[in-house]
């Protein structure tokens, strides 16, 4: 996980970045909004990949929107933004629904024109942006002709890695165009993705840019009254995650409660009344999870021993993809 450093974000802003922020966004009349700080961060970085997550309401959406927006009037760009589904695309305030919103505050002269077959938007410039879904696996082929400079996740962690990276492969551009190209993506905790994001993205290990976002960066926002909508959250797991963007937590089960789980990294095998090894296949080999559009599953396993009739002793942990 790469964040920036506050000091080292001012430098680079105040020597690279300000003039972009101007000529792309504030002076951009297809963005009616101005954005706020972390959104500054990740409208105008030059990574090529940035993640742009954490809690709810930070303005995730939003930002992502003005990232694909920010070259339409250049006429050899084009922009890509994708939800899981066509329902997630069309809700209203959904992503394609706000851009229809900011669109038809443009004036007249310069509003880009709506194919709604094809849904896309084609600005004067020619540039366009198009709006998608990945449903299925297959819905991968749609996009296999695509060149496109700017693609763009809303909620991230609904779509499989695979959903992710292929799109990597339909991002370029010819030597005399000057517009950047960017992956940008953004997402909660949570989701069938967890998992692939959070390792792409978060864990310590990873190299790419992180920019968390939280309800409390949202200066457009009444911050106190959703900080009650998101405390009425029954499920503590899903209240940690939207609240706070906690990435670390999961679902507790019905069988252990971790605080009754005592680690010894000493533990030496003794007299047992029961004992057994247990495994959850769950096998699904690439191939096959690549047709259905997930990813391919874990296979789990444990030793158990019962060394009284309140106590066990859980050993040889296995958790990995064999297939």
């Amino acid at each position: 996980m790469q964040i920036l450093d506050e000091n080292e974000w001012i430098s680079l802003f105040k020597e690279h970045l300000e003039e972009i922020l101007i000529k792309t966004v504030l002076a951009n009349p297809y963005i009616p909004h101005r954005p706020f700080r972390n959104q500054v961060k990740f409208l105008v970085h030059p990574a090529e990949e940035i993640f742009y997550g954490g809690a709810a309401g930070g303005g995730k959406s939003d930002a992502l929107l003005m990232a694909a927006l920010q070259y339409v009037t250049e006429h050899d760009y084009h922009a890509l933004l994708l939800r899981r589904t066509y329902m997630d695309l069309s809700m209203p305030n959904a992503i394609m629904n706000r851009c229809h919103e900011w669109m038809r505050r443009v004036d007249e002269k310069i509003r880009p024109h709506w194919d709604r077959e094809t849904k896309t938007y084609t600005f004067p410039s020619g540039a366009t942006l198009s709006f998608g879904y990945l449903a299925h696996a297959n819905d991968l082929d749609q996009y296999q002709g695509t060149e496109v400079q700017f693609v763009g996740y809303d909620e991230l962690t609904q779509f499989t890695e695979e959903q992710y990276t292929y799109l990597h492969s339909r991002i370029r551009k010819l030597k005399n165009n000057n517009v950047p190209i960017r992956m940008r993506s953004t997402g909660n905790p949570g989701g069938r993705g967890h998992d692939w994001v959070k390792a792409r993205f978060i864990d310590e290990k990873s190299r790419l840019l992180f920019i968390p976002s939280s309800y409390k960066d949202n200066e457009y926002l009444n911050q106190e009254e959703y900080s009650k909508q998101l405390d009425k959250l029954s499920d503590e797991v899903k209240r940690q995650q939207l609240k706070y963007g906690d990435w670390d937590v999961r679902p507790s089960t019905n069988f252990f409660k971790t605080e009754n789980l005592h680690i010894d990294q000493e533990y030496k095998p003794q007299y047992n009344i029961a004992n057994c090894r247990s495994y959850d296949i769950a096998y699904t080999s690439e191939d096959e999870a690549k047709d259905k559009g997930t990813d391919a599953d874990y296979t789990a396993g444990v030793h158990a021993e019962k060394i009284s009739e309140t106590h066990y002793i859980f050993s040889d942990f296995l958790y990995q993809r064999l297939g």
